[in-house]
């Protein structure tokens, strides 16, 4: 289920001018929280005092800490040695030779100047100190509140962060959605992991009747895997204000994270019923009854849904796949022709009755359905995607190769969209055969896009082809490199050393790893089956290559299960899973390759050499 819509934490709390240079001498505050989101500052370092500073402004460009030395230690020596270590990145000195005057100054700029310098130096006793005088001179300063309350939670001060927000809220009382969003940024960004989880928890307890406060705290336990608490949260968000979709919207996210199919059905369920007009959570429904196994309610609903006539063109795209996947192409049609009275959106239906018609295997309606999308529709690089697959499947190789590089010349197309298409044309020429073409596209690709792996996977699996193995590792382990995370080139590295029967405990801490980020792919688990069988581990190899079999049954995937069958003296097991992947692909080289060593009785006498 993909019930995800985007819940934002809270508009961002600070802005930072980028006007301003590093080190010059202006400081512009927009929030408290500008005292607080640190990183976001880092640009305007400097730290003299604006035009309404009645303190001298000393000159201090060319100038080091060293020149200093002969000077009066009077409070303009004291600001000239803040700048100039401020400038100098030294902020530890520079905090200490500004709070020797802003302690005693009634100037407010210089006194949030001084703030400033001490949460840099991570001088939070000293920030404090400056605060309270803030707050002496002006009781009510939000500012004052905000760094009284940060500096607290870093000192491990629970008690006196709690009296500093409520006076921040007193101070500020028109915005306590901002002052709760404000505080969630700092506890998930910059606080200790540790410290954030535990003032979450407090939040909690503190606020059970403060809907800003529960529902913040919902989002951060969520940030933080904290999921029980996130629902009991967001459950008391949504009795605090039964009108407000938010805590309905966030209360999904965190049923999908949890995988909790009749919780996400409950919910909707009540989102639904509270919410008729709302389109998505009729749709999210749908889907949360469809993945629960509940079609006939998903069907009637999906019914009830289009006799309302709804106009949400989202919601009528979601009606029409849902309808299709029931297998009620009327209703499907329904939901598509009242779309396509929606101005703007007959692209939209052009592609999706493509996409229907390629999940069902009739590539002809697939291909003259996306043939319609418009070149001058944000749908188009989409569709001729899906239309060059149509055309390869239909062994139309040269008309899929032709469309694509028609649509790379068309002029209106973004960087993003020529991208795919790229991509998707040195696919097609692989595929084709022309492999010297894909691997010379894919290089260019790569002068023009450098961070694109996506085009360094096309080119490793393209010198595959060309028997160029040590060159296709060598770009394997580029990209690994460029991003360790990248599961499908960690389990391309590893398979092809399990293939090779080498570097095993390398290739077992590749293919784990892959599995760790996408525990669920077949095409991981297989590399896994195959790697146990190059270890000599017969049951581990069929536990796995059978799973990975079950869940995508292909013919390489079988050709790997039959060998170890095979090899595990279950023959007729063998024989039948080869059987059953020659049905599924007659032509795939794995497959031909295993039978002509082990059971070549099973191929046609054409394949045999």
């Amino acid at each position: 289920m993909h019930y995800n819509r985007a819940i934002p934490f809270g508009a961002p709390a600070a802005h930072t001018d980028k006007s301003i240079p590093p080190h010059e001498p202006a400081m512009r505050w927009t929030s408290p929280v500008a005292l607080i989101l640190i990183g976001l500052m880092a640009t305007a370092t400097g730290c003299a005092t604006d035009s309404t500073d009645k303190t001298p402004e000393p000159e201090t460009r060319g100038k080091s800490a060293a020149d200093l030395g002969t000077a009066s230690a009077g409070p303009i020596f004291h600001l000239l040695a803040g700048e100039i270590y401020g400038r100098q990145s030294q902020y530890d000195q520079a905090a200490g030779h500004y709070a020797q005057v802003a302690l005693k100054s009634e100037n407010i700029n210089l006194i949030e100047r001084a703030i400033q310098a001490a949460i840099f130096a991570d001088r939070f006793d000293l920030a404090q100190k400056l605060a309270e005088r803030l707050r002496d001179l002006d009781p009510n300063n939000a500012r004052a509140a905000a760094v009284l309350m940060i500096s607290s939670l870093e000192l491990d001060k629970t008690a006196a962060a709690d009296r500093a927000l409520n006076a921040w809220l007193t101070a500020d009382a028109g915005n306590v959605e901002t002052i709760f969003n404000e505080v969630g940024q700092y506890l998930r960004k910059s606080l200790d992991r540790d410290k954030a989880i535990a003032y979450t928890h407090h939040l909690a307890k503190r606020f059970p009747n403060q809907y800003e406060a529960q529902l913040v705290v919902s989002k951060l336990a969520l940030s933080f895997g904290e999921l029980e608490l996130a629902q009991e949260s967001v459950n008391r968000a949504m009795a605090l204000r039964p009108a407000e979709t938010a805590p309905y919207d966030l209360a999904m996210v965190i049923v999908n994270r949890r995988g909790d199919v009749d919780e996400a059905v409950r919910i909707l369920r009540k989102a639904h019923e509270r919410f008729p007009s709302e389109g998505r959570y009729a749709s999210g429904l749908i889907e949360a009854q469809l993945s629960a196994g509940s079609d006939e309610a998903a069907l009637a609903l999906l019914k009830r849904t289009l006799d309302r006539r709804p106009e949400d063109p989202n919601l009528l795209r979601n009606l029409a796949l849902f309808a299709f996947e029931l297998e009620r192409p009327d209703l499907g049609e329904r939901a598509l022709s009242r779309l396509q009275r929606i101005p703007g959106q007959a692209d939209v239906v052009h592609l999706i009755r493509g996409r229907i018609a390629l999940s069902r295997g009739d590539l002809d309606a697939a291909e003259d359905a996306l043939a319609e999308v418009s070149s001058r529709s944000e749908h188009y690089a989409n569709a001729q995607v899906l239309l060059s697959a149509a055309r390869m499947e239909l062994s139309k190789t040269q008309a899929a190769i032709r469309g694509l590089k028609a649509a790379l010349d068309e002029a209106d197309i973004d960087e993003a969209d020529r991208q795919q298409l790229t991509l998707t044309l040195a696919s097609a020429l692989a595929e084709s055969g022309q492999l010297e073409a894909s691997l010379q596209l894919a290089d260019q690709a790569l002068e023009d896009w450098p961070e694109a792996n996506d085009f360094r996977m096309q080119k490793a699996m393209t010198l595959f082809a060309l028997d160029r193995g040590p060159a296709a590792k060598r770009v394997l382990r580029e990209i690994i490199e460029r991003d360790p995370e990248h599961a499908a080139a960690l389990n391309a590295l590893g398979y092809t050393l399990a293939d090779n029967d080498e570097r095993l405990d390398e290739a077992e801490r590749l293919i784990t790893r892959a599995l760790h980020l996408d525990p669920d792919n077949p095409a991981y688990l297989d590399s896994l089956g195959w790697l146990n069988f190059r270890q000599g581990e017969l049951d581990k190899a069929r536990k796995a290559l059978e799973m990975a079999y079950r869940e995508s049954p292909n013919a390489e995937i079988g050709a790997h299960l039959g060998e170890v069958l095979w090899a595990d003296d279950q023959r007729e097991r063998a024989l039948t899973v080869w059987q059953e992947s020659l049905a599924l692909d007659p032509t795939d080289s794995t497959l031909l390759e295993t039978l002509r060593r082990l059971a070549p009785e099973l191929l046609p006498a054409s394949d045999r050499l």
